[in-house]
């Protein structure tokens, strides 16, 4: 997934997809943009043919060379101003981001709360120019140079029609010679204009290029290296889960540094994950959790150190065979303009029709209500702006994140990683979340990331990281007692919660 964060990645991406100049930029277009121009130069040549055989070989040779001359020098142009374009991918990128959040739903809100929408238009406006002004100034320059380049052109044409006809005035040339003359010489001359397949073909093979440096990068899946392995075709079923038993991770001198990053995010860390225990990963932002939980689940390789899943180091050729038997729940996670029991079944979609196991994981994750209440039960499209649909509260759509979750460990995921899966529940959930859902769960071993420290006290194991690495490590009852930094943090989250408590009671106390 560290591609993704790459922005050479993200500017061939766009290059490979790009939608530019009123037509689509693809391999397809440029292949289409050289079978017409073939089609052109064959008419342009046939066209020489007929002004050498009805009035002059030498006429016909020097039309020929100037128009072909004229579209070279054109052609180098045309070149230079694609390659400046995709140089400036990533500024047109910034623009379309801006775009976006000016006219797209996800920050509406915020957009009209801080009454953003003229500086985010003004923010857009001096982006887009920025882009295009670097186009325009190529423009001009390349007119300014082409000043010579149509004089010549214009002497060759008025050579073309001159000549031909001094020799029909002087008796020479045939009338009927002479319109075929001046015809032909006008079809050669078509071949000398920069036609709407120059801009099909340099544009086009710009696609091309990008999709040549993505397969070379990343194994032409748009993943790393290796993943191409387990490419399916598209639309192909999903092949089941074969669940192997709770999974074992050990970490060993574990490094990773983001692509675009300068620092260690983990440094150096030591890690066992035994195996079918719920451990829990405590500690403040920015210690490292998430990244962490990310390795755990192949989504990234370390930059140093080894990481074991059941004893087998983890590696590229492995990573995507790991990643099937891991579920997540993101901070961050999807939500899909799907129905309820899609929403669930699509970490398993291959059981797509186990009604009763997405009932199921309904109601461990207190979904169930939901669809209850719905017009069409699980059926329901969770989206607002669809026929028939509802959008959910953020508690309610981390519920539906964590039924899908669930879905995925019934039906034969190893590894459950839940990274603060209550962040969006109320207390009485929370309090809930762990006997509902934490520990109800069988054959596969759990790791669980919270800054609610209530949350994970019943964990079999907690680890506290700080800046990468794992400082203490043990029961709750045993990090209390060896009191240190997780026992201050516990104490300070346990007496603020005494002290609201406390002043709440104060208010609704009669006087």
């Amino acid at each position: 997934m560290a591609h993704l964060e790459d922005p050479a990645f993200a500017d061939d991406a766009a290059r490979a997809s790009d939608v530019g100049e009123g037509r689509v930029r693809s391999p397809g277009t440029a292949a289409v943009g050289q079978l017409r121009l073939c089609f052109r130069f064959l008419g342009a040549l046939g066209s020489a043919a007929v002004v050498a055989l009805a009035f002059s070989p030498a006429l016909a040779v020097v039309l020929l060379l100037v128009c072909l001359v004229n579209r070279a020098l054109i052609r180098r142009w045309w070149v230079h101003l694609a390659d400046v374009r995709d140089e400036r991918e990533g500024m047109r990128r910034r623009a379309e981001y801006w775009s976006d959040v000016a006219s797209t739903g996800p920050a509406a809100k915020e957009v009209r709360l801080f009454g953003l929408h003229d500086w985010v238009v003004r923010r857009r406006t001096r982006e887009l120019l920025d882009w295009a002004e670097t186009i325009w100034s190529t423009r001009r320059e390349i007119l300014r140079q082409q000043g010579w380049i149509a004089l010549l052109a214009a002497v060759a044409a008025g050579s073309a029609l001159l000549l031909p006809g001094w020799a029909a005035a002087r008796g020479d040339l045939p009338a009927g010679d002479l319109m075929a003359v001046i015809v032909a010489a006008w079809n050669v001359f078509q071949i000398a204009s920069m036609g709407r397949e120059a801009f099909d073909i340099e544009y086009g093979l710009g696609a091309v290029r990008a999709m040549e440096r993505l397969d070379a990068a990343h194994g032409g899946t748009g993943g790393p290296p290796g993943a191409g392995a387990v490419h399916r075709r598209a639309g192909a079923p999903a092949a089941a889960v074969e669940r192997r038993g709770p999974a074992e991770l050990s970490a060993e001198g574990l490094v990773f540094t983001y692509p675009a990053g300068r620092h260690r995010v983990v440094d150096g860390l030591d890690l066992t994950v035994r195996r079918g225990e719920v451990l829990a990963l405590v500690g403040h932002n920015g210690a490292g959790k998430t990244t962490l939980i990310k390795l755990f689940a192949g989504l990234y390789l370390p930059t140093a150190g080894r990481l074991r899943v059941d004893g087998e180091l983890l590696n590229e050729a492995g990573a995507a065979a790991w990643r099937a038997r891991v579920a997540v729940v993101f901070q961050e996670f999807n939500r899909y303009p799907l129905s309820l029991a899609d929403n669930i079944a699509l970490s398993a979609p291959e059981h797509r029709h186990d009604e009763e196991g997405i009932r199921a994981a309904a109601r461990r994750a207190g979904i169930d209500t939901l669809a209850e209440r719905g017009p069409d039960g699980y059926d329901t499209v969770l989206s607002a702006d669809r026929a028939g649909g509802t959008d959910l509260s953020g508690g309610q759509w981390q519920r539906v994140a964590i039924a899908r979750a669930v879905f995925a460990v019934e039906h034969g995921r190893d590894l459950l990683v839940l990274d603060e899966p209550t962040a969006h529940l109320d207390v009485h959930a929370e309090a809930d979340f762990y006997r509902r859902v934490v520990a109800e769960i069988s054959g596969a071993t759990v790791v669980l990331i919270s800054h609610r420290l209530s949350t994970v006290r019943q964990a079999d194991r907690i680890a506290l990281l700080e800046a990468g690495r794992v400082t203490e490590q043990g029961t709750h009852r045993q990090l209390l007692d060896a009191d240190g930094e997780y026992a201050r943090l516990f104490r300070l989250q346990a007496a603020r919660f005494t002290d609201t408590r406390h002043r709440t009671g104060e208010r609704g106390a009669p006087r």
